[in-house]
Protein backbone atom coordinates (compact mmCIF):
# COMPACT_ATOMS: atom_id res chain seq x y z
CA UNK A 1 0.00 0.00 0.00
CA UNK A 2 1.28 3.44 -0.95
CA UNK A 3 0.43 6.54 1.06
CA UNK A 4 -0.32 9.57 -1.09
CA UNK A 5 -0.49 12.97 0.64
CA UNK A 6 -3.85 14.65 0.19
CA UNK A 7 -4.92 18.30 0.02
CA UNK A 8 -7.63 20.20 1.85
CA UNK A 9 -10.56 20.53 -0.59
CA UNK A 10 -14.18 21.53 -0.78
CA UNK A 11 -16.46 18.65 -1.73
CA UNK A 12 -19.83 17.05 -0.90
CA UNK A 13 -17.94 14.68 1.40
CA UNK A 14 -16.69 17.64 3.45
CA UNK A 15 -20.24 18.89 3.89
CA UNK A 16 -21.37 15.43 5.03
CA UNK A 17 -18.53 15.24 7.56
CA UNK A 18 -19.18 18.69 9.00
CA UNK A 19 -22.91 17.98 9.34
CA UNK A 20 -22.21 14.63 11.01
CA UNK A 21 -19.94 16.27 13.62
CA UNK A 22 -22.96 18.07 15.03
CA UNK A 23 -24.40 14.80 16.32
CA UNK A 24 -21.51 12.31 16.29
CA UNK A 25 -17.90 12.14 17.44
CA UNK A 26 -16.64 11.87 13.83
CA UNK A 27 -12.87 11.71 13.29
CA UNK A 28 -12.86 10.72 9.64
CA UNK A 29 -14.82 9.39 6.70
CA UNK A 30 -13.35 7.12 4.05
CA UNK A 31 -14.13 5.63 0.66
CA UNK A 32 -12.55 2.78 -1.28
CA UNK A 33 -13.16 2.61 -5.03
CA UNK A 34 -11.40 2.22 -8.35
CA UNK A 35 -9.79 5.39 -9.70
CA UNK A 36 -9.80 6.68 -13.29
CA UNK A 37 -6.78 4.49 -14.07
CA UNK A 38 -8.65 1.44 -12.68
CA UNK A 39 -6.26 1.25 -9.69
CA UNK A 40 -8.16 1.19 -6.36
CA UNK A 41 -7.80 4.15 -4.01
CA UNK A 42 -8.50 4.27 -0.25
CA UNK A 43 -9.35 7.91 0.52
CA UNK A 44 -9.48 9.23 4.12
CA UNK A 45 -11.30 12.51 4.77
CA UNK A 46 -10.11 13.80 8.19
CA UNK A 47 -12.10 16.23 10.33
CA UNK A 48 -8.94 17.85 11.70
CA UNK A 49 -5.24 17.08 11.87
CA UNK A 50 -4.90 13.44 13.04
CA UNK A 51 -2.13 12.36 15.43
CA UNK A 52 0.26 9.91 13.79
CA UNK A 53 -0.88 6.95 15.98
CA UNK A 54 -4.54 7.59 15.07
CA UNK A 55 -3.77 7.82 11.36
CA UNK A 56 -1.74 4.60 11.51
CA UNK A 57 -4.41 2.74 13.48
CA UNK A 58 -7.20 3.87 11.11
CA UNK A 59 -5.18 2.89 8.06
CA UNK A 60 -4.46 -0.57 9.46
CA UNK A 61 -8.08 -1.29 10.49
CA UNK A 62 -9.63 -0.15 7.19
CA UNK A 63 -6.95 -1.78 5.01
CA UNK A 64 -7.37 -5.12 6.76
CA UNK A 65 -11.15 -4.87 6.35
CA UNK A 66 -10.80 -4.15 2.63
CA UNK A 67 -8.43 -7.05 2.05
CA UNK A 68 -10.74 -9.40 3.98
CA UNK A 69 -13.82 -8.47 1.96
CA UNK A 70 -13.98 -10.86 -1.03
CA UNK A 71 -16.51 -8.80 -3.00
CA UNK A 72 -14.09 -5.87 -3.22
CA UNK A 73 -11.45 -7.98 -5.03
CA UNK A 74 -8.75 -5.75 -3.55
CA UNK A 75 -5.24 -6.15 -4.99
CA UNK A 76 -2.33 -6.48 -2.53
CA UNK A 77 -1.23 -2.92 -3.31
CA UNK A 78 -3.54 0.09 -3.58
CA UNK A 79 -3.12 3.83 -3.16
CA UNK A 80 -4.00 5.67 0.05
CA UNK A 81 -4.92 9.36 -0.01
CA UNK A 82 -5.36 11.52 3.10
CA UNK A 83 -7.34 14.77 2.90
CA UNK A 84 -7.71 17.08 5.91
CA UNK A 85 -10.82 19.28 5.78
CA UNK A 86 -9.85 21.37 8.81
CA UNK A 87 -6.03 21.54 8.87
CA UNK A 88 -5.80 24.00 11.76
CA UNK A 89 -7.96 21.93 14.12
CA UNK A 90 -6.18 18.99 15.81
CA UNK A 91 -8.26 15.93 16.61
CA UNK A 92 -8.49 14.99 20.30
CA UNK A 93 -6.66 11.95 21.60
CA UNK A 94 -8.77 8.83 21.78
CA UNK A 95 -8.35 5.38 23.18
CA UNK A 96 -7.03 3.68 20.03
CA UNK A 97 -8.23 0.16 20.90
CA UNK A 98 -11.76 1.58 21.12
CA UNK A 99 -11.67 3.36 17.74
CA UNK A 100 -15.05 2.58 16.20
CA UNK A 101 -14.92 2.04 12.43
CA UNK A 102 -18.16 1.40 10.52
CA UNK A 103 -18.46 0.74 6.78
CA UNK A 104 -20.93 -0.21 4.08
CA UNK A 105 -20.36 -1.95 0.73
CA UNK A 106 -22.24 -0.67 -2.30
CA UNK A 107 -22.27 -1.23 -6.04
CA UNK A 108 -20.78 1.18 -8.59
CA UNK A 109 -22.50 0.39 -11.88
CA UNK A 110 -20.25 2.84 -13.73
CA UNK A 111 -17.21 0.59 -13.12
CA UNK A 112 -19.00 -2.76 -12.80
CA UNK A 113 -17.65 -3.33 -9.29
CA UNK A 114 -18.17 -2.74 -5.60
CA UNK A 115 -16.95 0.11 -3.42
CA UNK A 116 -16.80 0.91 0.27
CA UNK A 117 -17.95 3.91 2.32
CA UNK A 118 -17.11 4.25 5.99
CA UNK A 119 -16.85 6.40 9.13
CA UNK A 120 -14.41 6.50 12.03
CA UNK A 121 -15.81 7.42 15.46
CA UNK A 122 -14.04 8.24 18.73
CA UNK A 123 -14.98 7.07 22.22
CA UNK A 124 -15.77 10.48 23.73
CA UNK A 125 -19.52 9.91 23.69
CA UNK A 126 -21.66 6.94 24.46
CA UNK A 127 -23.92 6.14 21.51
CA UNK A 128 -27.58 5.27 21.73
CA UNK A 129 -30.17 4.17 19.11
CA UNK A 130 -30.44 7.68 17.73
CA UNK A 131 -26.69 7.73 17.14
CA UNK A 132 -26.88 4.43 15.25
CA UNK A 133 -29.52 5.92 12.95
CA UNK A 134 -27.25 8.93 12.41
CA UNK A 135 -24.29 6.67 11.54
CA UNK A 136 -26.41 4.78 8.99
CA UNK A 137 -27.60 8.07 7.50
CA UNK A 138 -24.01 9.33 7.13
CA UNK A 139 -22.95 6.12 5.36
CA UNK A 140 -25.90 6.31 2.95
CA UNK A 141 -25.19 9.98 2.20
CA UNK A 142 -21.52 9.19 1.61
CA UNK A 143 -22.43 6.32 -0.73
CA UNK A 144 -24.77 8.52 -2.75
CA UNK A 145 -22.14 11.24 -2.99
CA UNK A 146 -19.57 8.79 -4.37
CA UNK A 147 -22.08 7.34 -6.82
CA UNK A 148 -23.02 10.79 -8.12
CA UNK A 149 -19.38 11.79 -8.55
CA UNK A 150 -18.63 8.60 -10.50
CA UNK A 151 -21.67 8.99 -12.73
CA UNK A 152 -20.71 12.59 -13.49
CA UNK A 153 -17.11 11.60 -14.23
CA UNK A 154 -18.26 8.77 -16.50
CA UNK A 155 -20.68 11.06 -18.29
CA UNK A 156 -17.96 13.66 -18.82
CA UNK A 157 -15.62 11.05 -20.29
CA UNK A 158 -18.39 9.79 -22.59
CA UNK A 159 -19.11 13.31 -23.83
CA UNK A 160 -15.42 13.81 -24.54
CA UNK A 161 -15.26 10.46 -26.33
CA UNK A 162 -18.27 11.16 -28.53
CA UNK A 163 -16.85 14.56 -29.41
CA UNK A 164 -13.82 12.85 -30.97
CA UNK A 165 -15.08 9.38 -31.91
CA UNK A 166 -17.34 8.03 -34.60
CA UNK A 167 -20.17 6.32 -32.69
CA UNK A 168 -20.51 3.44 -35.18
CA UNK A 169 -16.89 2.32 -35.53
CA UNK A 170 -15.28 3.96 -32.46
CA UNK A 171 -12.56 5.31 -34.76
CA UNK A 172 -11.70 8.99 -34.61
CA UNK A 173 -14.26 11.16 -36.38
CA UNK A 174 -13.46 13.62 -39.16
CA UNK A 175 -13.14 16.67 -36.87
CA UNK A 176 -10.68 14.92 -34.56
CA UNK A 177 -8.81 13.50 -37.53
CA UNK A 178 -8.26 16.96 -39.03
CA UNK A 179 -6.87 18.15 -35.69
CA UNK A 180 -4.57 15.13 -35.47
CA UNK A 181 -3.38 15.65 -39.05
CA UNK A 182 -2.57 19.26 -38.22
CA UNK A 183 -0.69 18.14 -35.10
CA UNK A 184 1.25 15.46 -36.98
CA UNK A 185 2.23 17.93 -39.71
CA UNK A 186 3.70 20.35 -37.17
CA UNK A 187 5.42 17.57 -35.21
CA UNK A 188 6.93 16.15 -38.41
CA UNK A 189 8.29 19.58 -39.30
CA UNK A 190 9.84 20.01 -35.85
CA UNK A 191 11.38 16.56 -35.56
CA UNK A 192 12.27 16.05 -39.21
CA UNK A 193 10.60 12.71 -39.91
CA UNK A 194 8.22 11.58 -42.67
CA UNK A 195 4.66 10.44 -42.19
CA UNK A 196 1.99 9.00 -44.48
CA UNK A 197 -1.61 10.01 -45.05
CA UNK A 198 -3.82 7.19 -46.33
CA UNK A 199 -7.40 7.62 -47.57
CA UNK A 200 -9.48 4.44 -47.93
CA UNK A 201 -12.82 4.31 -49.75
CA UNK A 202 -15.06 1.25 -50.05
CA UNK A 203 -15.84 0.18 -53.63
CA UNK A 204 -19.51 -0.07 -54.62
CA UNK A 205 -20.65 0.06 -51.01
CA UNK A 206 -24.03 1.50 -52.00
CA UNK A 207 -24.92 -1.88 -53.50
CA UNK A 208 -24.69 -3.47 -50.04
CA UNK A 209 -27.04 -0.88 -48.53
CA UNK A 210 -29.45 -1.21 -51.45
CA UNK A 211 -29.44 -5.03 -51.39
CA UNK A 212 -29.39 -5.78 -47.66
CA UNK A 213 -30.37 -2.54 -45.90
CA UNK A 214 -28.49 0.01 -43.84
CA UNK A 215 -28.28 -2.21 -40.75
CA UNK A 216 -26.21 -4.72 -42.69
CA UNK A 217 -24.26 -1.85 -44.23
CA UNK A 218 -23.43 -0.52 -40.75
CA UNK A 219 -22.23 -3.95 -39.65
CA UNK A 220 -19.99 -4.08 -42.71
CA UNK A 221 -18.56 -0.64 -41.93
CA UNK A 222 -17.71 -1.83 -38.42
CA UNK A 223 -16.08 -4.92 -39.92
CA UNK A 224 -13.96 -2.83 -42.29
CA UNK A 225 -12.99 -0.51 -39.41
CA UNK A 226 -11.73 -3.53 -37.44
CA UNK A 227 -9.82 -4.80 -40.48
CA UNK A 228 -8.23 -1.37 -40.97
CA UNK A 229 -7.12 -1.14 -37.33
CA UNK A 230 -5.66 -4.66 -37.41
CA UNK A 231 -3.68 -3.87 -40.59
CA UNK A 232 -2.08 -0.75 -39.07
CA UNK A 233 0.61 -0.42 -36.39
CA UNK A 234 -0.31 0.31 -32.79
CA UNK A 235 0.86 3.93 -33.06
CA UNK A 236 -1.03 4.69 -36.28
CA UNK A 237 -4.21 6.78 -36.17
CA UNK A 238 -7.35 5.47 -37.93
CA UNK A 239 -10.50 7.50 -38.54
CA UNK A 240 -13.83 7.35 -40.30
CA UNK A 241 -14.05 10.51 -42.35
CA UNK A 242 -17.62 10.18 -43.56
CA UNK A 243 -19.96 7.62 -45.06
CA UNK A 244 -17.85 4.79 -46.42
CA UNK A 245 -14.50 6.62 -46.42
CA UNK A 246 -11.79 5.98 -43.86
CA UNK A 247 -8.43 7.65 -43.26
CA UNK A 248 -5.20 6.88 -41.45
CA UNK A 249 -2.10 8.76 -40.31
CA UNK A 250 1.06 6.64 -40.20
CA UNK A 251 3.81 8.47 -38.24
CA UNK A 252 7.46 7.82 -39.14
CA UNK A 253 6.48 6.14 -42.39
CA UNK A 254 8.21 6.74 -45.71
CA UNK A 255 7.02 5.91 -49.21
CA UNK A 256 8.24 2.31 -49.18
CA UNK A 257 6.67 1.58 -45.80
CA UNK A 258 3.47 3.32 -46.91
CA UNK A 259 3.20 1.05 -49.94
CA UNK A 260 3.58 -2.06 -47.75
CA UNK A 261 0.96 -0.79 -45.29
CA UNK A 262 -1.52 0.08 -48.05
CA UNK A 263 -1.06 -3.33 -49.71
CA UNK A 264 -1.71 -4.98 -46.34
CA UNK A 265 -4.98 -3.04 -45.98
CA UNK A 266 -6.05 -4.04 -49.52
CA UNK A 267 -5.34 -7.71 -48.95
CA UNK A 268 -6.91 -7.87 -45.49
CA UNK A 269 -10.11 -6.25 -46.75
CA UNK A 270 -10.27 -8.69 -49.68
CA UNK A 271 -9.93 -11.60 -47.25
CA UNK A 272 -12.63 -10.33 -44.87
CA UNK A 273 -16.19 -11.56 -45.30
CA UNK A 274 -19.51 -11.16 -43.53
CA UNK A 275 -22.76 -13.10 -43.45
CA UNK A 276 -25.86 -11.35 -44.77
CA UNK A 277 -29.34 -11.82 -43.27
CA UNK A 278 -30.16 -14.31 -46.07
CA UNK A 279 -27.11 -16.43 -45.27
CA UNK A 280 -24.85 -15.28 -48.08
CA UNK A 281 -21.21 -14.42 -47.56
CA UNK A 282 -20.25 -11.05 -48.98
CA UNK A 283 -16.81 -9.55 -49.50
CA UNK A 284 -15.70 -6.03 -50.29
CA UNK A 285 -12.76 -4.23 -51.83
CA UNK A 286 -11.36 -0.76 -51.25
CA UNK A 287 -9.51 1.90 -53.21
CA UNK A 288 -6.64 3.69 -51.48
CA UNK A 289 -4.94 7.02 -52.07
CA UNK A 290 -1.58 7.65 -50.39
CA UNK A 291 0.62 10.72 -49.99
CA UNK A 292 3.79 11.14 -47.91
CA UNK A 293 4.80 14.26 -45.98
CA UNK A 294 6.98 16.12 -46.89
CA UNK A 295 7.99 14.18 -50.03
CA UNK A 296 4.75 14.79 -51.90
CA UNK A 297 3.47 17.96 -50.23
CA UNK A 298 4.73 20.39 -47.59
CA UNK A 299 1.38 21.77 -46.47
CA UNK A 300 -1.35 19.91 -44.61
CA UNK A 301 -4.07 20.95 -47.05
CA UNK A 302 -2.00 20.03 -50.11
CA UNK A 303 -1.18 16.63 -48.60
CA UNK A 304 -4.85 15.85 -48.05
CA UNK A 305 -5.88 17.04 -51.50
CA UNK A 306 -3.11 15.02 -53.10
CA UNK A 307 -4.11 11.85 -51.24
CA UNK A 308 -7.71 12.52 -52.26
CA UNK A 309 -6.61 12.93 -55.89
CA UNK A 310 -4.74 9.63 -55.67
CA UNK A 311 -7.89 8.01 -54.27
CA UNK A 312 -9.89 9.31 -57.23
CA UNK A 313 -7.19 7.98 -59.55
CA UNK A 314 -7.42 4.51 -57.97
CA UNK A 315 -11.18 4.57 -58.51
CA UNK A 316 -10.77 5.66 -62.13
CA UNK A 317 -8.24 2.92 -62.89
CA UNK A 318 -10.62 0.15 -61.84
CA UNK A 319 -10.89 0.19 -58.02
CA UNK A 320 -9.50 -2.47 -55.63
CA UNK A 321 -6.07 -0.84 -55.87
CA UNK A 322 -3.85 1.81 -54.36
CA UNK A 323 -2.47 4.89 -56.02
CA UNK A 324 0.37 7.13 -54.87
CA UNK A 325 2.43 9.84 -56.56
CA UNK A 326 5.44 8.57 -58.47
CA UNK A 327 8.29 10.02 -60.47
CA UNK A 328 6.29 9.44 -63.65
CA UNK A 329 3.35 11.52 -62.45
CA UNK A 330 2.93 14.96 -63.92
CA UNK A 331 3.37 17.15 -60.83
CA UNK A 332 1.62 20.09 -62.47
CA UNK A 333 -1.40 17.91 -63.24
CA UNK A 334 -1.53 16.77 -59.62
CA UNK A 335 -1.33 20.35 -58.46
CA UNK A 336 -4.10 21.24 -60.87
CA UNK A 337 -6.27 18.44 -59.44
CA UNK A 338 -5.64 19.83 -55.98
CA UNK A 339 -6.43 23.36 -57.12
CA UNK A 340 -9.77 22.25 -58.56
CA UNK A 341 -10.66 20.53 -55.28
CA UNK A 342 -9.92 23.76 -53.44
CA UNK A 343 -11.95 25.72 -55.99
CA UNK A 344 -15.02 23.52 -55.46
CA UNK A 345 -14.77 23.51 -51.65
CA UNK A 346 -14.32 27.28 -51.41
CA UNK A 347 -17.11 27.93 -53.92
CA UNK A 348 -19.52 25.87 -51.82
CA UNK A 349 -18.40 27.44 -48.53
CA UNK A 350 -18.68 30.99 -49.92
CA UNK A 351 -21.88 30.28 -51.90
CA UNK A 352 -20.27 31.16 -55.21
CA UNK A 353 -22.31 28.60 -57.17
CA UNK A 354 -24.26 30.91 -59.49
CA UNK A 355 -26.99 30.10 -62.04
CA UNK A 356 -26.65 31.39 -65.61
CA UNK A 357 -29.70 31.30 -67.86
CA UNK A 358 -29.75 30.47 -71.58
CA UNK A 359 -33.05 31.12 -73.39
CA UNK A 360 -35.01 28.39 -75.18
CA UNK A 361 -37.21 29.64 -78.03
CA UNK A 362 -40.40 28.20 -79.50
CA UNK A 363 -39.48 27.67 -83.16
CA UNK A 364 -42.97 28.35 -84.46
CA UNK A 365 -43.79 31.68 -82.81
CA UNK A 366 -40.19 32.60 -81.95
CA UNK A 367 -41.08 33.44 -78.36
CA UNK A 368 -38.89 32.65 -75.35
CA UNK A 369 -40.83 30.31 -73.09
CA UNK A 370 -38.07 28.61 -71.10
CA UNK A 371 -34.46 28.88 -69.96
CA UNK A 372 -31.78 26.32 -69.29
CA UNK A 373 -30.00 26.84 -65.96
CA UNK A 374 -26.24 26.47 -66.28
CA UNK A 375 -23.84 26.05 -63.37
CA UNK A 376 -21.11 28.63 -62.94
CA UNK A 377 -18.61 29.52 -60.24
CA UNK A 378 -18.11 33.28 -60.04
CA UNK A 379 -15.00 34.61 -58.29
CA UNK A 380 -14.47 38.36 -58.59
CA UNK A 381 -14.68 39.05 -62.34
CA UNK A 382 -13.95 35.47 -63.36
CA UNK A 383 -16.82 33.23 -64.50
CA UNK A 384 -15.85 29.52 -64.46
CA UNK A 385 -17.98 27.18 -66.62
CA UNK A 386 -19.13 23.79 -65.33
CA UNK A 387 -16.80 21.89 -67.66
CA UNK A 388 -13.84 23.03 -65.54
CA UNK A 389 -15.08 21.68 -62.20
CA UNK A 390 -18.04 19.26 -62.50
CA UNK A 391 -15.89 16.15 -62.95
CA UNK A 392 -13.81 17.13 -59.91
CA UNK A 393 -16.97 17.79 -57.89
CA UNK A 394 -18.31 14.33 -58.76
CA UNK A 395 -15.05 12.63 -57.75
CA UNK A 396 -15.17 14.51 -54.43
CA UNK A 397 -18.77 13.52 -53.76
CA UNK A 398 -19.75 17.21 -53.75
CA UNK A 399 -22.03 17.23 -56.79
CA UNK A 400 -25.18 16.93 -54.68
CA UNK A 401 -24.27 20.03 -52.67
CA UNK A 402 -23.59 21.95 -55.89
CA UNK A 403 -26.98 20.95 -57.29
CA UNK A 404 -28.75 21.99 -54.08
CA UNK A 405 -27.06 25.36 -54.00
CA UNK A 406 -27.72 25.94 -57.71
CA UNK A 407 -31.41 25.07 -57.36
CA UNK A 408 -31.82 27.30 -54.31
CA UNK A 409 -30.12 30.26 -56.04
CA UNK A 410 -32.28 29.70 -59.12
CA UNK A 411 -35.55 29.56 -57.19
CA UNK A 412 -34.65 32.73 -55.29
CA UNK A 413 -34.12 34.57 -58.58
CA UNK A 414 -37.36 33.17 -60.07
CA UNK A 415 -39.32 34.36 -57.06
CA UNK A 416 -37.69 37.78 -56.96
CA UNK A 417 -38.23 38.60 -60.64
CA UNK A 418 -41.60 36.89 -61.06
CA UNK A 419 -40.44 34.62 -63.89
CA UNK A 420 -43.25 32.41 -65.23
CA UNK A 421 -41.49 30.21 -67.79
CA UNK A 422 -40.04 26.71 -67.51
CA UNK A 423 -36.57 26.00 -66.14
CA UNK A 424 -34.31 23.26 -67.51
CA UNK A 425 -31.66 22.10 -65.03
CA UNK A 426 -28.86 19.65 -65.73
CA UNK A 427 -29.02 17.02 -63.03
CA UNK A 428 -26.23 14.61 -62.21
CA UNK A 429 -27.53 11.04 -61.84
CA UNK A 430 -25.26 10.75 -58.79
CA UNK A 431 -27.21 13.54 -57.15
CA UNK A 432 -30.55 12.08 -58.21
CA UNK A 433 -30.01 8.82 -56.34
CA UNK A 434 -28.91 10.47 -53.08
CA UNK A 435 -31.42 9.61 -50.35
CA UNK A 436 -31.93 13.24 -49.39
CA UNK A 437 -32.25 14.64 -52.93
CA UNK A 438 -35.99 14.32 -53.50
CA UNK A 439 -37.03 15.56 -50.00
CA UNK A 440 -34.61 18.50 -50.30
CA UNK A 441 -35.92 19.56 -53.73
CA UNK A 442 -39.52 19.28 -52.55
CA UNK A 443 -38.79 21.46 -49.54
CA UNK A 444 -36.99 24.10 -51.64
CA UNK A 445 -39.96 24.43 -53.98
CA UNK A 446 -42.35 24.74 -51.05
CA UNK A 447 -40.14 27.39 -49.43
CA UNK A 448 -40.00 29.49 -52.61
CA UNK A 449 -43.57 28.88 -53.73
CA UNK A 450 -42.62 27.36 -57.13
CA UNK A 451 -44.76 24.76 -58.90
CA UNK A 452 -42.91 21.49 -59.70
CA UNK A 453 -44.29 21.60 -63.26
CA UNK A 454 -41.99 24.55 -64.00
CA UNK A 455 -38.93 22.39 -63.37
CA UNK A 456 -37.49 20.20 -66.13
CA UNK A 457 -34.56 18.04 -65.05
CA UNK A 458 -32.13 17.15 -67.83
CA UNK A 459 -30.51 13.72 -67.64
CA UNK A 460 -27.51 13.14 -69.87
CA UNK A 461 -27.77 9.85 -71.75
CA UNK A 462 -24.08 9.04 -71.39
CA UNK A 463 -24.34 9.35 -67.59
CA UNK A 464 -27.34 7.10 -67.01
CA UNK A 465 -26.69 4.14 -69.26
CA UNK A 466 -25.31 2.01 -66.37
CA UNK A 467 -28.30 2.39 -64.07
CA UNK A 468 -31.51 2.64 -66.08
CA UNK A 469 -33.72 0.79 -63.60
CA UNK A 470 -32.46 2.71 -60.57
CA UNK A 471 -32.67 6.10 -62.29
CA UNK A 472 -36.13 5.22 -63.60
CA UNK A 473 -37.51 4.72 -60.08
CA UNK A 474 -36.36 8.17 -58.99
CA UNK A 475 -37.69 9.76 -62.15
CA UNK A 476 -41.10 8.14 -61.57
CA UNK A 477 -41.18 9.47 -58.00
CA UNK A 478 -40.49 13.03 -59.16
CA UNK A 479 -42.91 12.72 -62.08
CA UNK A 480 -45.65 11.89 -59.60
CA UNK A 481 -44.94 15.27 -57.97
CA UNK A 482 -45.35 17.09 -61.28
CA UNK A 483 -41.70 17.52 -62.28
CA UNK A 484 -40.80 17.07 -65.93
CA UNK A 485 -37.76 15.43 -67.50
CA UNK A 486 -35.62 15.79 -70.58
CA UNK A 487 -32.94 13.59 -72.12
CA UNK A 488 -29.91 15.72 -72.98
CA UNK A 489 -27.52 14.91 -75.86
CA UNK A 490 -30.09 12.52 -77.31
CA UNK A 491 -28.60 10.36 -80.06
CA UNK A 492 -25.00 10.72 -78.87
CA UNK A 493 -24.82 7.30 -77.21
CA UNK A 494 -26.08 3.81 -77.92
CA UNK A 495 -29.14 3.71 -75.67
CA UNK A 496 -31.48 6.24 -77.25
CA UNK A 497 -34.44 3.95 -77.85
CA UNK A 498 -33.87 2.07 -74.59
CA UNK A 499 -34.26 5.42 -72.85
CA UNK A 500 -37.56 6.06 -74.53
CA UNK A 501 -38.81 2.63 -73.45
CA UNK A 502 -37.60 2.99 -69.85
CA UNK A 503 -38.25 6.60 -68.86
CA UNK A 504 -41.34 8.80 -68.92
CA UNK A 505 -39.81 11.73 -70.81
CA UNK A 506 -41.27 15.12 -71.72
CA UNK A 507 -38.45 16.55 -73.88
CA UNK A 508 -35.61 15.33 -76.06
CA UNK A 509 -32.65 17.63 -76.58
CA UNK A 510 -31.08 16.56 -79.85
CA UNK A 511 -27.30 16.19 -79.61
CA UNK A 512 -25.55 19.33 -80.86
CA UNK A 513 -23.27 17.43 -83.27
CA UNK A 514 -26.29 16.73 -85.48
CA UNK A 515 -27.56 20.32 -85.32
CA UNK A 516 -24.36 22.22 -86.08
CA UNK A 517 -23.92 20.37 -89.40
CA UNK A 518 -27.38 21.10 -90.74
CA UNK A 519 -26.24 24.16 -92.72
CA UNK A 520 -23.74 22.22 -94.84
CA UNK A 521 -23.98 19.02 -96.85
CA UNK A 522 -25.24 17.15 -93.80
CA UNK A 523 -28.04 15.22 -95.50
CA UNK A 524 -27.54 12.30 -93.06
CA UNK A 525 -27.68 14.67 -90.10
CA UNK A 526 -30.85 16.27 -91.45
CA UNK A 527 -32.44 12.85 -91.92
CA UNK A 528 -31.55 11.84 -88.34
CA UNK A 529 -32.89 15.07 -86.86
CA UNK A 530 -36.10 14.79 -88.91
CA UNK A 531 -36.56 11.18 -87.78
CA UNK A 532 -36.08 12.11 -84.13
CA UNK A 533 -38.63 14.91 -84.47
CA UNK A 534 -41.15 12.63 -86.17
CA UNK A 535 -40.76 9.83 -83.62
CA UNK A 536 -40.99 12.28 -80.72
CA UNK A 537 -44.18 13.79 -82.10
CA UNK A 538 -45.80 10.34 -82.26
CA UNK A 539 -44.76 9.68 -78.65
CA UNK A 540 -46.02 13.05 -77.44
CA UNK A 541 -42.51 14.26 -76.61
CA UNK A 542 -41.31 17.79 -77.44
CA UNK A 543 -37.91 18.27 -79.11
CA UNK A 544 -35.23 20.90 -78.55
CA UNK A 545 -32.31 21.65 -80.86
CA UNK A 546 -29.09 22.78 -79.20
CA UNK A 547 -26.22 24.73 -80.81
CA UNK A 548 -28.46 26.85 -83.01
CA UNK A 549 -25.90 29.50 -83.96
CA UNK A 550 -27.29 31.08 -87.14
CA UNK A 551 -30.52 31.91 -88.93
CA UNK A 552 -29.72 29.21 -91.47
CA UNK A 553 -29.51 26.50 -88.81
CA UNK A 554 -32.70 27.80 -87.19
CA UNK A 555 -34.48 27.47 -90.55
CA UNK A 556 -33.17 23.91 -90.96
CA UNK A 557 -34.30 23.04 -87.43
CA UNK A 558 -37.76 24.42 -88.16
CA UNK A 559 -38.09 22.47 -91.42
CA UNK A 560 -37.01 19.27 -89.65
CA UNK A 561 -39.98 19.61 -87.30
CA UNK A 562 -38.11 20.47 -84.10
CA UNK A 563 -40.24 22.31 -81.53
CA UNK A 564 -37.70 24.48 -79.66
CA UNK A 565 -34.28 25.95 -80.33
CA UNK A 566 -31.39 26.90 -78.07
CA UNK A 567 -27.96 28.32 -78.88
CA UNK A 568 -25.91 31.50 -79.18
CA UNK A 569 -28.12 32.75 -82.04
CA UNK A 570 -31.15 32.52 -79.73
CA UNK A 571 -29.29 33.97 -76.75
CA UNK A 572 -26.08 33.53 -74.77
CA UNK A 573 -26.02 32.41 -71.10
CA UNK A 574 -26.52 35.32 -68.73
CA UNK A 575 -26.91 35.82 -64.96
CA UNK A 576 -30.11 37.77 -65.75
CA UNK A 577 -33.30 35.76 -66.11
CA UNK A 578 -35.46 38.48 -67.69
Amino acid sequence: MTAVPGRSQESPVRNIALAARDVLDVHFLFTYQRGDDERPVLHFFWCGTPPAPLQGRATAIVSNAICAEVSLQAPPDFSIVNTNFIPDSPLPDIDLPHLDVRSKIFSLEAVNGNALAGIGLGNAKSRGPEDEIAVESVLVALMNSVRSARVLATYTREVERFATRDPLTNLYNEVAFRDLLNYETHRSNRQGYKFTLMLVDLDNFKAINDSYGHDTGDLFLKKIADVLKSALRSGDVAARNSGDQFAAILPVCDEGQAHIAARRVLENVRAASMQTPDGKSIRQTVSIGVAVFPDHAREERDLYLLADSMLAQAKTFGKDRLSMPSEQDDVEVLKSMGARNILVLEALAQRRIVPYFQPIMNVRDRKIGAHEVLTRIVIDDRVIPAAEFIETAESMGAIGRIDYQLIEQTLAKVRDCGYQGALFLNLSPRALVLNEFIPTVRKLLRDYGIEPSKMVFEITERDTVKGLDVIGRYIDALKDDGFRFAIDDFGAGYSSFQYLRTFSIDFLKVDGDFIRHLNGQGTVDKAIVTSIASLSERLGIKTIAEYVESEDILSQVSSAGIDYAQGFYIGKPSPDLL
